[in-house]
């Protein structure tokens, strides 16, 4: 009876060292009751499969933010190589003005040329922005997919580790 009891002890010392603040488990499942390990290990799964659940939705939608940016650096760029080309077009027809007004008319085709590219450079940027925002969802939901997982697996051995502690069995190590 000693030495098992003395597993059970491991056991529940092994549960300590693995808790943590958002899954943490009550004195009650540490020290050994059966029915207080049952419902904690109930509570990490439904936890743990809500994490997970919330993250892959967000994972859902940091891959569309990024797929989102990726197409706004591509309109982006086509729009910078036109502009690019009206403007050396722009500005090798000009210059050839015998006026005033036909210099103002050419300068203010130029001048918008010029807007469309700024307008297209800032679209880059705008995608670029995206992208990391989404790939750090990304990051931020695969992390809480992880946490997740851990709390199910924890709450599962948990559940397990309390029916072999009502038949006086041997404790299964929760393992990081």
């Amino acid at each position: 009876m000693k030495l098992c009891h003395a597993v059970f002890m491991f056991g529940v010392i092994v549960l300590a060292g693995c808790a943590t603040k958002s899954s943490s488990i009550s004195e009650a499942a540490l020290n050994g009751d059966p029915t207080a390990m049952a419902a904690e290990g109930a509570r990490l799964n439904t936890e743990g499969a809500t994490l997970v659940r919330e993250a892959e939705a967000r994972l859902v939608t940091g891959r569309k933010q990024v797929r989102d940016g990726e197409a706004k650096v591509q309109d982006g760029s086509t729009r910078v190589t036109n502009a690019r080309l009206e403007y050396k077009d722009l500005s090798a027809a000009s210059g050839k003005a015998a006026d005033p007004k036909t210099v103002a008319r050419e300068a203010k085709k130029i001048k918008a040329a010029g807007d469309r590219w700024e307008d297209a450079i800032d679209t880059i940027k705008d995608g670029n922005k995206l992208i990391n925002k989404g790939n750090k969802t990304i990051e931020k939901a695969q992390a809480d997919i992880r946490k997740g997982r851990q709390m199910m697996e924890r709450g599962s051995l948990l559940v397990r580790n309390s029916a072999r502690s009502r038949l006086d069995e041997e404790l299964l190590p929760l393992d990081n």
